[in-house]
């Protein structure tokens, strides 16, 4: 997928505007519009702010799939859906695992997480 499709895409998912996104970022909603048809490609500053802003890397954002030996593996995927989330769901979801990992730890009798006071 295009950086332009990826971007349209991450702006609606986040049910944001063009012309909301381009004054959070500093750049105009004609540019924004660009960017989304592919008739302009944005300056690595501004490849940083979006992917910063949608919280995802940049290689996500313009579409570049790292290849490796086991593209599936579970890292990949975990990063893969774990890319997808909004913020509030990675919150979740980090309390999840953490949580999971108490608990095995308490099982175990090994703890990683300690509670602070």
């Amino acid at each position: 997928m295009s950086f332009g499709l990826n971007l349209e895409k991450l702006r609606k998912e986040h049910k944001i505007s063009q012309s909301k996104l381009g004054s959070t970022l500093g750049i105009t909603q004609q540019m924004i519009s660009s960017y989304e048809k592919d008739i302009s490609s944005p300056n690595i500053d501004t490849l940083v702010k979006i992917a910063d802003y949608f919280e995802i890397s940049i290689d996500r954002l313009v579409g570049h799939i790292i290849k490796s030996e086991n593209p599936e593996s579970p890292k990949v995927q975990f990063d893969r859906l774990f890319d997808s989330l909004s913020a509030q769901d990675k919150e979740q979801c980090l309390l999840i695992i953490k949580t999971l990992i108490l608990d095995r730890d308490i099982s175990t009798d090994k703890v990683l997480f300690k509670k602070t006071s």
